[in-house]
């Protein structure tokens, strides 16, 4: 195994261990806002649903990271939306760094393919 290789292969672990660090940390941490922010009292009865604040990518950093105007309750939730879309990012990344080892491979077959695989897990995210 050449040593680029093995570098391109420790950046993809670290990245794999650290996105899941990422994306647990956050969901603990929105959790535990939202929790304390407000005990949520189930109601069985009737089903009331909720908007959809959460849906798009831009609106959850929006929320995470507003300075002000938003409740603890719903920092808490974009916090822990946050953890997810972490989460969903990691495998992104790892496709991402494989095209770079193919391309170093001059490997055009799987650079094409791993490409076509990365456009469908990026669309599936952006084109919800």
């Amino acid at each position: 195994m050449a040593p680029s290789d093995l570098k391109l292969q420790q950046i993809i672990s670290a990245t794999l261990r650290g996105g899941v660090i990422v994306a647990a940390s956050a969901g603990l941490i929105g959790g535990l806002l939202y929790l304390f922010s407000r005990p949520p009292v189930p109601m069985f009865a009737t089903f009331t649903g909720s908007g959809t604040p959460y849906a798009s990518p831009s609106e959850v950093l929006r929320l995470a990271f507003a300075a002000h105007g938003e409740g603890l309750e719903a920092r808490g939730l974009a916090i822990a939306q946050l953890g997810i879309l972490s989460l969903l990012l990691t495998p992104i990344l790892r496709v991402a760094f494989s095209i770079v080892g193919f391309a170093m491979e001059r490997d055009r077959t799987y650079v094409l393919i791993t490409a076509a695989v990365l456009v469908a897990l990026t669309g599936s995210i952006l084109l919800h």
